[in-house]
């Protein structure tokens, strides 16, 4: 559950050869990633595509849907372009032939806010009617059987189990930790007004972080719950809360002077260094791949090193950005939705590798399996496996029509279309 910088979206519905207008923001799904080809893949992504394509099976799905493959199931759920008017069917198919196995229905008024594979089975997190908080049942993968039902939204941690975070105003809200097997809770903490934040490993939360305005904070295992560090920084100056209050590696960055953010050490909660931050709204900091980046809705990334707080690189060209392993995956305009990728030294800014232009999909579930989408001549989709640690693009497919998202199960892939409907293409490794 690693911190991405998000690489926004370009919005571009004419043709793919006409003017693209320069992407917008960051938070929501990492999707659209990074591309600029080396000569012999672009060559590749030019040629005719093989003479037998892929045969590809139907299965039902709304437009905008969500879907996941959880080992040899295919989950669909109705998309968050569906709320109001219904979005709350999930349906399980078998892969590779997308038989429908089951169908789970959330309660009338209900969405789907999210969907994720946990212990073998399913976590459908929905969102009730009216006010309420947030839901989360787990679903066995191969019947659609409930297994377990917890109120809040799920953050994984790093040994594979699941904590519930339910905000409330006043401080009434708590996070607690659940079997992910029974979902019985095994402890739970109350959540300060100010919130929660996580301190993260390879695989998922391994602290949690509970900051209050007058400047208390403690620091708890992901695991036991155990207290393991509580200390105190500086209030946040309206005594309401801190507009920065995150943490980012080992370290805490919270509100210092007007203007400034101070960075704490998690451990002995001790001032290690203080930066001047823009005050416009929409300026926040991410991990990147070992260093710290400020980023802003304008894009561009300023790279401190997180030691000393001093600034390693900068670079404003850079539409969008995201840590993949020890490397940095960052984005340049490029036509529409696709943009040019380049692998990053996150120590310098320097360009490592040259992707190609690409629209990234499946990074969400499984950065492993990043996978890039390319329109063709003649309404075709090239596919390929973006590997950033090679720092190379490897053709996967070449299907026919357009494509909104595909995710790879490694001997199948499984691709939204644009106005709804998913097709099932198998495809050998």
């Amino acid at each position: 559950m690693s911190p991405v910088i998000e690489l926004g979206e370009m919005r571009h519905d004419e043709d793919a050869d006409g003017p693209a207008p320069r992407p917008l923001r960051p938070p929501g799904r990492l999707a659209r990633v990074v591309a600029a080809g080396c000569l012999a893949l672009l060559t590749l992504a030019g040629a005719a595509p093989p003479a037998r394509q892929p045969v590809g099976v139907r299965v039902p799905a709304p437009q905008g849907a969500a879907f996941l493959i959880v080992g040899s199931r295919l989950v669909v759920a109705d998309g968050p372009g569906l709320i109001g008017r219904g979005g709350r069917v999930v349906t399980g198919h078998r892969l590779p032939g997308g038989e429908p196995l089951w169908r789970f229905t959330l309660p009338a008024g209900d969405h789907v806010l999210h969907v994720s594979a946990l212990a073998g089975g399913l976590l459908v997190t929905s969102s009730p009617a009216g006010a309420g908080d947030t839901v989360s049942t787990l679903l066995d993968a191969d019947t659609g059987a409930v297994r377990w039902r917890q109120t809040g939204y799920p953050v994984s941690t790093g040994s594979g189990g699941v904590l519930f975070e339910t905000p409330r105003a006043a401080g009434t809200g708590t996070v607690l930790a659940a079997d992910p097997v029974s979902g019985a809770v095994r402890w739970s903490l109350p959540l300060p007004a100010n919130g929660v934040a996580y301190r993260t490993g390879k695989r998922g939360v391994t602290q949690i972080v509970l900051i209050s305005a007058d400047g208390r904070v403690a620091v708890h295992d992901a695991e036991s719950g155990a207290l393991v560090h509580a200390g105190r920084v500086p209030p946040a100056v309206d005594g309401v809360s801190y507009r920065f209050a995150q943490v980012v590696g080992d370290l805490l960055l919270v509100d210092g002077a007007p203007g400034t953010v101070t960075a704490y050490g998690l451990d002995r909660l001790d001032r290690r260094w203080t930066v001047p931050v823009e005050s416009r709204a929409g300026t926040w900091f991410v991990e990147c791949a070992g260093m710290l980046c400020i980023r802003d809705q304008t894009g561009g990334v300023r790279a401190l090193d997180p030691a000393t707080g001093e600034p390693t690189w900068v670079d404003d060209h850079w539409v969008g950005m995201a840590p993949v392993g020890d490397r940095l995956l960052g984005a340049e305009p490029g036509v529409g939705l696709e943009l040019e990728l380049v692998v990053l030294d996150p120590a310098t800014g320097r360009s490592l590798a040259r992707l190609g232009r690409w629209r990234t999909t499946g990074f969400e579930s499984d950065p492993s399996r990043l996978l890039g989408l390319r329109r063709m001549p003649g309404d075709r989709t090239l596919v390929g496996t973006l590997d950033v640690a090679a720092g190379e693009a490897r053709i996967r497919a070449v299907l026919p029509g357009s494509w909104d998202d595909c995710a790879d199960s490694g001997t199948a892939l499984v691709c939204l279309r644009p106005s709804g409907g998913l097709m099932v293409w198998s495809v050998g490794r």
